[in-house]
């Protein structure tokens, strides 16, 4: 029936009922045996020098959803949405320079950054590698009575550009603006969240250098989970301006996305109380927008289910990349023993005609001075092998490895 295919929180938020939760006891399960086959293959990296990170076994407490994007996109207000409580600071100026966690719990709560990453169960504590300016620009929010029981959301500082910074999608990080390795800090978020939202506005749409040179080397290779939102589509006075923006964003996209189909752009908006729609040209869409923000609160809502989804693939990636290290590490070990030997050979052989011919000389009765002078050359031909040989493997290890 629909009431058993829909199911709507105190906040009005509609989401897929069934598809969307896990057991908690399956997840926990499934989790937990993943991360007892990561933590097996842990050794073996260490014994084979592998790719994989340290504590990359190492997962966050809960599954969570990362927001990313320009300031005044919207981010703050669509967590205070999703959560059914206002939790986050929204306004047209950037209102927040911190990376905010929002977990559960049974009663409101706040962390400062030192405590957040220094608690080993929340699964942040990888975070000090960028620095003490991020630790200090990190907090954690724990609220009770929100809708999102089982995962976390956090929120990023909004995107903009400085006369720095400005123009750039070289890649070349610049620690001048904010203090620490921003697009850095972001590639960590994106690979371990479970959902990844990347807001844009209608007055910025895609014009912000700085969340373009996010998209291209920050969220790069991260197309299963990442959705791209227009945000704010309520505001256009008529659909030209809309139709503008949007090209506009599908055009800035197209310069750091390199494909020739982009990805699906989610236009939403969110309920603004009082709010005077009924001149607007594009009220007929309205309709379309709230569907579509019902499809990205469904996606964000699906972020446990995602959590066993994006496990499984580590895991699988981190056996096949550890694999294939151990392959190519032995195909090396191989090929440079196999170079050693024959030097190895090359000198004995040396050393055992010279000294078979020094003996032979001394048989034959020939006099001691050809038998010494045959095993000084010899002495000496073996040494000199030995060095030229010693320098061909120096320049053949960079080959090898």
């Amino acid at each position: 029936s629909p009431s058993q295919d829909k199911a709507t929180s105190a906040a009005g938020i509609t989401t897929a009922a069934s598809p969307a939760q896990v057991d908690s006891n399956i997840q926990t399960e499934v989790l937990d045996q993943c991360a007892a086959l990561h933590s097996s293959i842990m050794p073996l990296n260490d014994q084979w020098r592998g790719p994989l990170a340290k504590h990359s076994d190492r997962g966050t407490s809960l599954p969570f959803v990362f927001l990313v994007g320009n300031h005044s996109s919207g981010k703050s207000s669509f967590v205070n949405y999703v959560l059914g409580r206002k939790v986050q600071t929204a306004g047209v100026a950037p209102t927040d320079d911190s990376f905010t966690v929002i977990a559960p719990g049974p009663e409101d709560t706040d962390q400062d950054g030192p405590a957040l990453i220094g608690d080993p169960d929340m699964g942040f504590s990888n975070l000090r590698q960028f620095g003490p300016t991020l630790i200090h620009h990190t907090q954690l929010k724990v609220r009770s009575g929100i809708n999102n029981g089982n995962f976390m959301m956090v929120d990023s500082p909004g995107m903009i550009d400085s006369p720095v910074s400005s123009g750039g999608f070289s890649g070349q990080t610049n620690t001048t603006d904010r203090g620490y390795d921003f697009q850095g800090v972001v590639r960590w978020f994106a690979e371990r969240a479970d959902v990844v939202l990347l807001f844009f506005d209608p007055d910025k749409p895609g014009t912000t250098g700085e969340t373009l040179s996010i998209l291209l080397h920050s969220l790069g290779g991260m197309d299963h989970k990442l959705l791209i939102v227009l945000n704010k589509a309520d505001q256009f006075e008529k659909i030209h301006d809309f139709a503008r923006a949007y090209g506009s964003l599908c055009w800035n996209l197209s310069k750091v996305i390199p494909r020739k189909d982009l990805p699906r752009i989610y236009t939403m908006c969110l309920p603004v109380k009082g709010g005077d729609t009924a001149q607007k040209e594009i009220m007929q869409g309205l309709a379309d927008l709230h569907q579509t923000r019902d499809d990205v609160v469904a996606e964000v809502m699906k972020a446990p289910k995602r959590r066993i989804d994006n496990v499984i693939t580590h895991l699988n990636d981190s056996v096949h990349l550890l694999m294939m290290h151990a392959l190519i590490s032995e195909d090396v070990r191989k090929r440079y023993s196999k170079v050693v030997w024959d030097h190895r050979t090359q000198e004995v052989g040396t050393a055992v005609a010279g000294g078979g011919l020094a003996a032979l000389s001394l048989y034959a009765g020939i006099p001691t001075e050809f038998s010494f002078g045959v095993f000084c050359v010899t002495v000496l031909g073996a040494g000199g092998l030995r060095w030229h040989n010693s320098i061909q493997l120096t320049e053949a290890e960079p080959q090898l490895l």
